[in-house]
């Protein structure tokens, strides 16, 4: 991973563990609860109490949330309208990840908590009568995981910084999008002070078209070639010109707001170069400078025999972990009078003789609905390399099959890299090394709550 920039370790420490969307957040008079150091180490006769955590008061609370953010300490326009309308508020900021109902990695600002459904609503419609949006939410019971959650969402903002570290170098490859009929190649340097305007009637879309690339990186006439998850999609595609661009997804809300919202409802403006190709709005793409040497690509489906992937799938089904999600899973489903069911498939990619292979086994109850709901919905994934003469090569142990859209060789040097789409929480391409290290990466911010 790249050394991070002293600034953005800055913003690492200062973010708190929560760092991957954008979408539910508050203002900075109100301080989210923190937990008190204890003033000293218990004397050896008395009998040591264990405190509850500040947040344990919210527990199965109905909060009423006027804002959601992957930053802590945002929102402050919410929060001074809030203030403007009179009501008897109890504004606070609480971090999502204290809570099982709520998802993690958010901070939110509750404009005020009620034991009671009924009366929260009744309190959002004053809210909405003053001008003031809001959303009520369960927060549910304490969350025992609080420690994992709190790492994932550390680990999620130094990939996120190494990521914007990566896009300060020409030939590292950048991903591409298609918006509103136009190709857009992602250059970094996101920015927060930036005026933009709508370019859909939703409003989802928001830009402002600048003179000069912000990274000083490219200039209009550059040429790019284009990838896709199979190979050589267009040459030599011109840049254009440059915008800011942001494409976040607000929280639902947003969109119902009369009259429309002046300003983005989610994420932060990031640098594009415009391209005179057209692309398929759907389609996963990057690019490298033109003329560079073309990445060698894997076929899906190709080889192995069935007897090498049944050899895979059993030595899946040998790992710890494939047991430990089946004993879970089997508990989970027998408390809720279900069924676990238990899928376990192969699919591979090859390049000659090479293959990658992806063994996935999943356990899932009911629909498999684990984000909004109580369904069970667990998977593990074994990946190698097959080689004649070498053997197998372990990929990543935490490498999530069903993400894998894509292999390549990206450099040419016998070492693979993978393409990866991670849809929830937040838009995610990714293409990363063997080792699991991320050449480039590109990520949607998504500030819906879900559920």
């Amino acid at each position: 991973m790249p050394r991070l920039s002293r600034a953005l370790v800055v913003v690492l420490l200062a973010m708190s563990g929560c760092t991957e969307l954008r979408g539910c957040g508050a203002s900075e008079p109100v301080q989210p609860p923190t937990r008190a150091p204890a003033a000293g180490a218990p004397d050896a006769s008395t009998p040591s109490v264990v405190q509850p955590p500040p947040e344990a008061r919210y527990a199965r609370m109905w909060l009423v949330i006027i804002h959601s953010s992957a930053t802590p300490g945002e929102g402050r326009g919410v929060l001074e309208a809030l203030k403007k309308t009179g009501l008897a508020a109890e504004p606070l900021r609480l971090s999502t990840n204290a809570f099982r109902d709520l998802r993690p990695c958010l901070e939110v600002v509750v404009a005020k908590a009620f034991a009671g459904r009924a009366e929260a609503n009744a309190f959002q419609a004053q809210l909405a009568q003053a001008g003031v949006e809001a959303y009520v939410k369960n927060a549910g019971p304490l969350d025992p995981e609080l420690e994992g959650k709190e790492a994932t969402c550390r680990s999620r903002a130094e990939a996120r910084a190494a990521r914007a570290e990566t896009l300060k170098t020409q030939a590292v490859p950048r991903f591409v999008e298609s918006h509103v009929g136009r190709t857009f190649m992602l250059l970094g340097e996101a920015r927060e002070s930036v005026a933009l305007e709508p370019v859909d009637v939703r409003r989802s879309l928001w830009m402002a078209a600048v003179e000069q690339d912000p990274t000083g990186l490219y200039t209009k006439g550059d040429r790019v070639d284009l990838y896709g998850v199979d190979g050589p999609v267009r040459a030599g595609c011109a840049v254009t010109g440059f915008a800011w661009i942001n494409r976040a997804v607000p929280h639902f809300g947003y969109f119902m707001r009369e009259p429309p919202p002046e300003a983005p409802g989610c994420g932060r403006a990031w640098a594009f170069a415009e391209l005179d190709c057209a692309v398929a709005p759907e389609a996963l793409l990057f690019a490298l400078p033109a003329g560079t040497k073309a990445p060698v690509f894997f076929a899906s489906g190709a080889g192995p025999s069935e007897e090498v992937l049944a050899a895979q799938e059993d030595a899946l089904r040998k790992l710890p972990r494939f047991a430990e999600l089946r004993t879970e899973g089997s508990v989970l489903a027998e408390r809720v009078e279900e069924v676990l069911s238990e899928e376990v498939r192969a699919f591979n990619y090859a390049s000659g003789e090479r293959h990658a292979v992806f063994t996935v086994a999943r356990f899932r109850t009911g629909e498999g609905n684990s984000a909004c709901g109580t369904d069970y919905n667990q998977q593990v994934t074994r990946a190698v390399v097959l080689e004649p003469g070498t053997g197998e090569r372990l990929l990543p142990k935490e490498l999530v099959g069903d993400e894998v859209v894509g292999v390549l060789d990206l450099e040419g040097d016998g070492q693979l890299e993978l393409l990866l789409h991670e849809s929830w929480p937040s838009q995610t391409v990714r293409l990363v090394r063997e080792d699991g290290t991320e050449v480039a990466g590109a990520s949607v911010e998504n500030c819906d709550c879900g559920c």
